[in-house]
């Protein structure tokens, strides 16, 4: 695989544990790995293994305690962010990188407006005024694939069904052009037509936008559909990497 590409991201021995009343329990052991910049890696591998861990506590996203990084480090664009605090990872979320969650009906606000959701973000990482924020989210919504984005701006997400929702979050997560997304099984509560859909919407935004993507996912159809590297993980290691060729056909 053409790894020549300026390296996004490297993640060296990496270790995390949750320490609670029965002990420590270690949910992550040694995970080693790369992503390319505009590449889509696959990280698979059954429930409970380390994947979501691995992903949440690149961008800090694990509440620290319980969780904790023993061991290892995070090298984001040659910065080494393995003890950034929560202030210095919000100029990272959002701007350089950001995630789209497995459910959407639980990671939208459902008390605030479409609108307000989307725009966010720019008003967090950017100097914006409220009419050029919202010109951007209308366009995005577009680009998502959300008709007449004047009316569901002004909508709440319990009007939208699942596929429209994970649209959203989409949109949420690329508006600020970040460097890097992590998709959490983003179809898993989607039917199959919907699920396409939605992969082809990821990787048009991909390509538009230049995006690197590391998806996470049990659906090995997924990683066939849209990775170029794949990351097998088993127990909070990862046991195998290669190409999508190598690892399907060998």
């Amino acid at each position: 695989m053409n790894d020549a590409r300026e390296r996004i991201l490297e993640v060296n021995n990496l270790h995390v544990s949750f320490e609670t009343y029965l002990g420590e329990i270690k949910a992550v052991r040694g995970v080693s790995f790369y992503v390319n910049k505009g590449e889509t890696l696959g990280v698979v591998g059954e429930s409970g293994c380390g994947k979501s861990v691995t992903m949440q506590t690149i961008m800090k996203l694990m509440p620290m305690p319980p969780a904790k990084i023993k061991s290892g480090s995070i090298i984001y664009k040659g910065q080494d962010i393995t003890d950034y605090d929560d202030e210095q990872m919000r100029f990272l979320r959002g701007k350089e990188m950001s995630m789209i969650f497995q459910d959407p009906l639980t990671s939208l606000n459902p008390i605030r407006k479409i609108g307000k959701q989307v725009t966010e973000v720019l008003f967090e990482h950017e100097e914006i005024n409220k009419k050029e924020a919202e010109e951007r989210a209308m366009e995005m919504m577009r680009l998502v694939g959300i008709p007449n984005p004047e009316l569901n701006m002004i909508r709440y997400p319990h009007t939208y069904s699942g596929g429209m929702r994970q649209r959203i979050m989409i949109a949420i997560a690329m508006i600020a052009q970040p460097s890097i997304v992590f998709a959490d099984e983003p179809t898993t509560a989607l039917d199959v037509t919907m699920q396409i859909q939605i992969l082809e919407l990821m990787n048009n935004m991909k390509e538009k936008l230049g995006s690197s993507i590391v998806l996470i996912t049990h659906d090995l159809g997924v990683i066939a559909h849209m990775a170029e590297r794949v990351a097998v993980m088993y127990a909070g290691e990862i046991v195998e990497t290669g190409t999508v060729e190598d690892i399907f056909y060998n």
